[in-house]
C-alpha cells in the first residue's frame, strides 16, 4: 500500500518535472512513510534514479549494490534540468519490508520501470510459474512479481492478478506508459493533462500539489457529487480531473501523444446456475471467503479487523480469527445516544467466541470534530456524512496495526440493504407509469424529498435505474434549485448512470442482479473504497477487503437471486455461512451500518459551524441563495433532512479548502 505519482511530457519536448514531481510525493507521505523514491528519464532515453529525504538505505551499503537502478543521488540535483519522464513513489512497507523494495523498481536491463499501489494476494504463485520461465528475482515483493508479468505477458498479466492495485510501468525502449487499476477499483489512479503534460497520482491532492494543475470546480461533476456524495467514475467535481475506471488499463504513447483505454473485466451479469441448491450455494461462498481471507493475511506487519457487530464484519473477524489467534479487532461505541448505530454488545458476543483481542474504543464529539479539515481533505469532494472510517483507522494505527481487514462488500453482493425490498416491487411499475408526466409537473412544487423519491420510482424503466432512483441523496428537481448553472437544468441523473455504466450491453437477469450490479459500479466503487482507502492510508495503514476478492465476486454472481432474499430474509446464504462463526445477537439484529450520529451533532456541536458555512455558501458564484435561505429556515426548525444540509456545509468547506 503506497502512493504513486507521475509526470509525462507528450512528444519528444521536455520539461522541468522533477521539482513539481517532489512536491507531489511530499504530499503523500501520509500513503507511505516507510521509503520515498524518483526515477527521470530524458527524451534520449537516459535514466536518474534518484532518493529524498526518506529514501530506506542500507547502512552497510551491501545489499543496494545488487538493486538494479538504485538511487545515488538526491532529487533536488535534477531540480534544473529537464526531463520528458518523472516518476515518484511512497511506500508503506507491507511485503518485504528490506531496501530491496524500494520503488520506483526496474528490471536489471533497465528497460521497465514500475511505480505500485496496493497487494498482489497470489503474488507466491504467479512467482513460481515466472520462475520456471527463467525470472530471477532480486526481493521477496510482490511488485517485482508485477514487473516481469508485464515484461513477459504485457497486458495480458492482469487477468493473472488477484489483489488491489494501481500501478504504472514505463517502457523506456518504446516510451510507452502503461497504467491499471484493479477490477472493483480498490485502489484510486486520478490523472490529468496541464500544458501539454500527462499527470498521474492517488489522489487528487497530489495533482493539485504539483502546481502544474490549478483546481477549478467541474459543475456537471459537482453536481453529481451533490447528487450521490461523490461524482461517479471516471467523472470527478474537479475540472479535467479523470479517474482511471476499475477494471481498465490506459496506454499512453508518447512519441505520438496517442491514449488508449480498455477494459479486462466485467461484472459477470447473467451467470446464476438455477440448478443450484441451497447447500451448495453456502459452501460455495464460504469456501471462497475462506480463501480471500487466507490471502489477506499475509503480510510482514501486525494484521487486525475492523469489527462493528453487524454480520459482514464479524463474520469476517471471527474467520480471521481462527487463523490468526490473537488479532486485534476494533469496534467503536458512542458517549452520546446514539441507538441507530451502538453494535457494541453484539460484537463484545461474538468476540467472546473466537481468539481475538477485542478493543472496544468510545467516541466524544469534541474529540472526533476537531479533525473535520482532515475529513474535507480525504474526501476531496462534498460528501454528506461524517467521517467514522477516519475515527477508528486513528484507533487502530494508536493500537500498532498496519493492516486492517473490512466487512464491505457483504451488502452489495448478498442484497443485505433496505432497498432491495423494491426488486419484488418493481414490476408493477410499469402500471403507474402513466402518472410520469403527473409526477414531473408537480416535482417543483413538493417539499418532501421523501414524496419527491417515492414519486420518481413510478418514471425508472429499468431494474438499474430503480437503483439509481433510491440511491440518489438529492434529486434532480433539488439539485436544479441549488444550482444557477445553465448545463444542468435539464438533466436527468438516472439516465446519465444508466448510460455510464450499463448502456446497451448489459443484460440483467432480475432485478436483485442489476441491483447488486450497480452497488458494485456506483456505490463500492465510487463511495466506500474511495473513503475507506482515503481514510486509511491518512493514518498509513492498509485496508483489505475480503469480500471484494474477484473470484468471490464472481461466485456471488452465480448464486440465484433467491438465495440472497429468501421472502423477507436478506443475505440468507451469507446468513446460513454467518451462523457457523458468529453470536446469534448479531444474525438477529436490526441492520445499523456504521457511521457516527449525525442527527445528535447537527443539532448539537455542529450548530454554529452549519449556520456559519450555509451564511457564506449562498454568496457562492453558481449558488442560488434563496434556495440556501428557505435551507436554513428548514434547519432551525429542525425539519430538515440532516444529510442534505451536512452535504451543502460540506460543499461550502470543499469550496474552500480546494478552490479558495
Amino acid at each position: 500500500m503506497c502512493g504513486i505519482a507521475g509526470i509525462v511530457k507528450l512528444r519528444r519536448d521536455q520539461e522541468h518535472q522533477s521539482l513539481p514531481l517532489s512536491k507531489m510525493v511530499r504530499c503523500m507521505r501520509h500513503r507511505g512513510p516507510d521509503d520515498e523514491g524518483y526515477v527521470l528519464f530524458d527524451a534520449e532515453g537516459a535514466v536518474y534514479s534518484c532518493f529524498g529525504n526518506d529514501t530506506l538505505l542500507d547502512s552497510d551499503n551491501n545489499s543496494v549494490q545488487t538493486i538494479p537502478g538504485f538511487p545515488q543521488q538526491h532529487i533536488k540535483k535534477f531540480f534544473h534540468k529537464k526531463t520528458q519522464v518523472a516518476l515518484g513513489h511512497r511506500r508503506l512497507s507491507i511485503v518485504d519490508l528490506s531496501v530491496k523494495g524500494h520503488q520506483p523498481m526496474t528490471t536489471p536491463d533497465l528497460r521497465y520501470w514500475i511505480v505500485f499501489n496496493g497487494e498482489i494476494y497470489n503474488f507466491h504463485e504467479i512467482g513460481r510459474e515466472l520462475g520456471k520461465r527463467g525470472v530471477r528475482f532480486c526481493s521477496t515483493s510482490d511488485t517485482e512479481v508485477i514487473l516481469y508479468a508485464y515484461k513477459i505477458w504485457g497486458e495480458a498479466c492482469l487477468d493473472r492478478f488477484n489483489g488491489m492495485f494501481a500501478f504504472a510501468i514505463w517502457d523506456n525502449h518504446e516510451k510507452i506508459l502503461f497504467c491499471a487499476r484493479d477490477r472493483i477499483g480498490i485502489k484510486p489512479f486520478y490523472y490529468t493533462m496541464a500544458d501539454g503534460q500527462f499527470l498521474f497520482a492517488s489522489d487528487i491532492k497530489t495533482l493539485i500539489a504539483s502546481g502544474l494543475y490549478k483546481p477549478e470546480p467541474d459543475m456537471e461533476g459537482l453536481y453529481l457529487a451533490m447528487a450521490f456524495g461523490i461524482a461517479p467514475r471516471p467523472k470527478t467535481a474537479f475540472k479535467n480531473i479523470i479517474a482511471l475506471e476499475q477494471a481498465h488499463w490506459m496506454k499512453i504513447h508518447v512519441l505520438t501523444g496517442k491514449i488508449e483505454t480498455q477494459r479486462y473485466w466485467s461484472i459477470p451479469v447473467g451467470t446464476q446456475k438455477h440448478n443450484m441448491t441451497e447447500n451448495e450455494a453456502v459452501e460455495l461462498i464460504e469456501e471462497q471467503l475462506t480463501t480471500a481471507i487466507k490471502y489477506r493475511l499475509v503480510a510482514d506487519v501486525p494484521v487486525g479487523t475492523f469489527m462493528s457487530g453487524g454480520i459482514d464484519s464479524t463474520t469476517i473477524s471471527a474467520m480471521a480469527a481462527r487463523r490468526h489467534p490473537g488479532i486485534k479487532a476494533f469496534t467503536l461505541a458512542y458517549e452520546s445516544n446514539a441507538p441507530e448505530f451502538d453494535e457494541v454488545e453484539q460484537a463484545k458476543a461474538t468476540a467472546a467466541m473466537h481468539p481475538m483481542q477485542h478493543i472496544v474504543k468510545t467516541v466524544k464529539p469534541e474529540d472526533t470534530l476537531r479533525y473535520l479539515d482532515a475529513w474535507v481533505s480525504g474526501y476531496e469532494e462534498p460528501f454528506y456524512h461524517l467521517a467514522a472510517n477516519y475515527v477508528i483507522s486513528k484507533i487502530v494505527k494508536e493500537n500498532g496495526v498496519t493492516v486492517i481487514l473490512n466487512g464491505l462488500g457483504g451488502d452489495e453482493l448478498f442484497a443485505g440493504y433496505r432497498y432491495y425490498k423494491w426488486c419484488s416491487r418493481y414490476p408493477l411499475f410499469k402500471y403507474f407509469s402513466v402518472f410520469c408526466p403527473v409526477v414531473q409537473g408537480l416535482e417543483s412544487y413538493l417539499d418532501s424529498r421523501r414524496l419527491i423519491r417515492a414519486l420518481n420510482l413510478l418514471n425508472v424503466k429499468s431494474p438499474d435505474r430503480l437503483h439509481t432512483a433510491l440511491f440518489l441523496k438529492t434529486a434532480d428537481s433539488e439539485l436544479q434549485k441549488l444550482f444557477i448553472v445553465p448545463q444542468v437544468k435539464r438533466f436527468n441523473t438516472i439516465d446519465y448512470i444508466h448510460d455510464l455504466y450499463v448502456g446497451n450491453g448489459v443484460v440483467f437477469e432480475d432485478a436483485v442482479e442489476a441491483m447488486s450490479y450497480m452497488d458494485i459500479m456506483n456505490y463500492i466503487g465510487n463511495h466506500h473504497v474511495h473513503r475507506v482507502d482515503q481514510f486509511t492510508m491518512a493514518h498509513s495503514i492498509e485496508g483489505r477487503f475480503p469480500f471484494l476478492d474477484h473470484k468471490l465476486v464472481e461466485a456471488a454472481f452465480t448464486i440465484p437471486s433467491g438465495y440472497k432474499i429468501n421472502g423477507r430474509i436478506h443475505k440468507y446464504v451469507l446468513r446460513k455461512v454467518a451462523e457457523k462463526y458468529i453470536a446469534p445477537q448479531c444474525l438477529s439484529m436490526k441492520k445499523k451500518g456504521f457511521g457516527l450520529p449525525l442527527r445528535q451533532w447537527l443539532f448539537g456541536p455542529l450548530a454554529p459551524l452549519v449556520k456559519d458555512k450555509l451564511s457564506m455558501l449562498k454568496n457562492r458564484d453558481n449558488i442560488n441563495p434563496t434556495y440556501i435561505d428557505t435551507c436554513i429556515t428548514k434547519y432551525e426548525k429542525q425539519n430538515c433532512s440532516v444529510t442534505g444540509i451536512w452535504h451543502l456545509v460540506m460543499l461550502e468547506l470543499w469550496f474552500e479548502k480546494f478552490i479558495d
